[in-house]
């Protein structure tokens, strides 16, 4: 399934354990629910992707191109995707619990109600980021970008009172 291209294309419950998905290109596709597991996704390319629910497990998303979209609850645990441009992209409820994120471009992102349990943002950009109910006590955000309320949202995480 390398340089695979979709436009369009709707894949509900799918499993594509093991799959080579290198190097493919999605536009408007729909991943729904589906299993990366141990997938190689090198270098792929997801425009306007709904990702919603899928689990990428030991998954290689190493280079990947995200235009958009919406990635809400997906599990990207422990999943290496330094220096990836997230922008713009639907996280709520996402699990990105041990994941590193350092350098990530991270503007506009919906982060509501996503796991940052030991999430390594470090030099990361989350300014314009919504971060709604997202505890970022255990979260390494050292050299981070933020913005004003995000800062005020990082201090009440540490039950400070900002007046």
């Amino acid at each position: 399934m390398s340089e695979l291209n979709t436009k369009g294309c709707e894949f509900e419950e799918c499993d594509f354990t093991g799959a080579g998905l290198a190097s493919s290109i999605h536009r408007s596709s729909g991943f729904l629910n589906c299993k990366f597991i141990d997938t190689d996704m090198f270098g792929a390319h997801f425009e306007r992707c709904r990702m919603i629910g899928s689990a990428f497990d030991g998954a290689n998303l190493a280079a990947i191109v995200v235009a958009g979209g919406d990635w809400s609850f997906v599990n990207l645990r422990y999943q290496e995707l330094d220096g990836l441009d997230w922008h713009e992209v639907r996280f709520k409820g996402a699990d990105l619990a041990g994941a590193s994120m350092t350098k990530c471009n991270l503007q506009r992102v919906i982060l509501d109600q996503a796991s940052l349990f030991q999430t390594k943002l470090r030099d990361a950009d989350l300014r314009g980021a919504s971060l709604d109910e997202v505890d970022l006590r255990t979260t390494d955000l050292k050299g981070a970008k933020l913005d004003i309320a995000q800062a005020v949202h990082f201090a009440r995480c540490f039950g400070l009172v900002v007046e």
